[in-house]
């Protein structure tokens, strides 16, 4: 597990077998699987917009997600 998710890494360092917060490997992972999948769908939201194409439902869920 490496995880920097949060300001409670140690020493600014991310954690690496626990998370000081208490969340542990698989919790990490679908954290960072979340993020990856949400910078993508911004990018379509970004191009899409780009050809008058705007969905306020996925803006919600954009923001909710994060």
């Amino acid at each position: 597990m490496f995880c920097y998710q949060c300001e409670q890494t140690a020493k600014g360092r991310g954690c690496t077998i626990t998370g000081v917060c208490g969340k542990d490997a698989e919790v990490a992972a679908l954290q960072d699987l979340l993020i990856y999948t949400l910078r993508g769908l911004s990018q379509v939201t970004i191009e899409a917009r780009k050809v008058g194409v705007h969905s306020e439902d996925v803006d919600f869920f954009l923001c909710e997600a994060l």
